[in-house]
C-alpha cells in the first residue's frame, strides 16, 4: 500500500517541522516588539542555499501577522508584505509591486479602500509600457519617486494604526526574499537606506524591513549604498545542530503516521546517517529523509534505506546536485580543466586542499591551474582559506559526493 511521504524537499519547511533557530527567532521577535512600540528594527538574513532562510522568513511572517504567538506568548498584528526579488526587478517595479500588495491586503479592510487608492495615486506616474515598467531617466526623478513612496507608506502605516478593533494594525512588515538576485537597476541598498531615512522624517517608526539572501547579498546592498548595512541587524544562518536535525526527522515520521494507515518507524542509525549526510542543511535533511522514506518497503527506515535513497540514480544526492550544484559545475564552467580541478578537490570531500596537492594530480600546466583556482574562487564555487595561503575547499561534502557520483554524467551522454 502506498504511503504519503511527509518530507517536502522542494518547499520551505512547515512550522510543524521547523527546528532550531531559537536565538534568531528571539531576535526577530524582539524586532517586532520594538517596531510595534515605535522603535523600528530592520534585519538582513544571510546563509548558503538550503540553509533554511525562506523557512525562517515564513515563521517570521506567521508571528508578525498573529497566526503564531511569540515565544513570550505575545500576539502581533502587523500587515505583512511578502516579495521575492528576481534579476528582472528594478526599483520602479519594486515600488509598483509593493503598491499592489498593500492594496490587496488593505482592501480587506473596508475603511481603508478609498484611503489606499488616493494615497498611492502617484504610482500611476511611473512609466508603464507593454514590456513592463522602465527605469527612470534621471537621479532627480528617482529621488522624487522615493519621496512620494515613503510619504505614502508612512501615511498608510499611521492610518492602519488608528483603526479600531481587530482592524487596527501594529504596523507593516516587509519580507524581501532572494535579495542576492538584486540587479544594479534595483539599487536595493539605496532603496533600503533612503526609505528608512524618509520614514523617520515622516515620523513613521512602525515599519520593519527584513531581507534574506545568499551571503553576497551584503555586496549587493553596499554596491548601491555603502551605508545600507548600518540600518539592519545582520543574522547569519548556519547549519542545524545534530539534535535539531533529529527533531526534524522525528516530526516527519510523526506526520507520516498521522496521515497513513500503515505506520513507519526509523532506526537510530538511520537518523544519524541522515544527520551526517545532510550536514545540518534543512533542505538536505528533507531530501535525504524523503528519499529514505521512498526506498523503505518494510515499515522501518534503516541505515540501508538511507544509503540506497541517497546514492542511487535519481536519489537524494542526485536531486540535490541537480538543484544546487549542476549549474555551477556545467553551466558556469566552460573548461574541462576547471572541472578536473573540482574532481581532484572532491577526493578530499570538503576538507582544505593545498594547491600543491591539486598540482600533483592535475594534468594541465601551472598557468591553467592558477587560472582555474582564481576563476572558481571568484565565482564562489570553491572557498579560499582566509588564514592559510594556497588552500582551497569545496563548500559542502554534498557537492563533493555529487561530483564523484554524477559530475561526469552530462559529459558521458553528450
Amino acid at each position: 500500500m502506498k504511503k504519503i511521504n511527509p518530507f517536502q524537499p522542494n518547499s520551505p519547511v512547515t512550522t510543524a517541522m521547523f527546528a532550531g533557530r531559537y536565538d534568531e527567532i528571539k531576535e526577530l521577535e524582539l524586532g517586532l516588539f520594538q517596531t510595534q512600540k515605535g522603535h523600528n528594527t530592520n534585519f538582513l538574513i544571510t546563509g548558503e542555499r538550503g540553509i533554511g532562510k525562506s523557512s525562517l522568513m515564513m515563521v517570521l511572517k506567521y508571528v508578525a501577522d498573529g497566526t503564531l504567538k511569540s515565544f513570550d506568548d505575545e500576539k502581533f498584528n502587523f500587515t505583512v508584505i511578502n516579495l521575492v526579488i528576481s534579476d528582472e526587478t528594478d526599483l520602479p517595479t519594486l515600488i509598483k509591486l509593493i503598491e499592489r500588495k498593500i492594496t490587496r491586503e488593505l482592501n480587506k479592510i473596508e475603511k481603508m479602500r478609498s484611503f489606499v487608492k488616493e494615497s498611492w495615486e502617484f504610482v500611476k506616474r511611473i512609466k508603464v509600457m507593454d514590456s513592463g515598467i522602465s527605469s527612470l531617466d534621471t537621479d532627480s526623478e528617482l529621488d522624487i519617486l522615493m519621496d512620494d513612496f515613503a510619504y505614502s507608506l508612512a501615511q498608510t502605516s499611521k492610518r492602519i494604526g488608528k483603526l479600531e478593533g481587530s482592524d487596527k494594525k501594529d504596523g507593516i512588515v516587509f519580507l524581501l526574499d532572494e535579495c542576492d538576485k538584486a540587479s544594479d537597476n534595483l539599487k536595493i541598498g539605496y532603496f533600503i537606506k533612503l526609505t528608512t531615512e524618509l520614514l523617520q522624517q515622516n515620523n513613521c517608526n512602525n515599519i520593519m524591513f527584513t531581507l534574506a539572501g545568499l551571503p553576497d547579498t551584503v555586496e549587493r546592498l553596499t554596491s548601491s549604498h555603502e551605508s545600507s548595512l548600518r540600518v539592519m541587524n545582520h543574522l547569519k544562518i548556519v547549519e542545524l545542530s545534530p539534535p535539531d536535525r533529529k527533531y526534524v526527522i522525528e516530526k516527519g515520521i510523526e506526520k507520516a503516521n498521522e496521515i497513513n494507515v500503515d505506520k513507519t518507524t526509523i532506526s537510530e542509525s538511520a537518523k544519524i546517517q541522515i544527520s551526517t549526510l545532510s550536514e545540518g542543511y534543512p533542505h538536505f535533511i528533507q531530501q535525504f529523509s524523503y528519499s529514505a522514506f521512498e526506498s523503505n518497503n518494510d515499515g522501518e527506515i534503516s541505515e540501508e534505506d538511507v544509503l540506497d535513497g541517497a546514492f542511487k540514480k535519481g536519489g537524494a544526492i542526485d536531486a540535490i546536485g541537480s538543484k544546487y550544484y549542476a549549474n555551477a559545475y556545467h553551466d558556469q564552467i566552460k573548461s574541462d580543466d576547471y572541472r578536473e580541478v573540482l574532481s581532484i578537490m572532491a577526493e578530499k570531500m570538503s576538507s582544505w586542499v593545498k594547491k600543491s596537492e591539486i598540482r600533483e594530480s592535475f594534468t594541465g600546466n601551472d598557468s591553467t591551474l592558477k587560472n582555474a583556482l582564481q576563476a572558481l574562487t571568484t565565482r564562489k564555487i570553491i572557498l579560499k582559506n582566509p588564514s592559510k595561503v594556497g588552500e582551497y575547499r569545496l563548500q559542502q561534502r554534498g557537492f563533493a559526493l555529487w561530483i564523484k557520483l554524477f559530475g561526469d554524467r552530462q559529459k558521458k551522454t553528450q
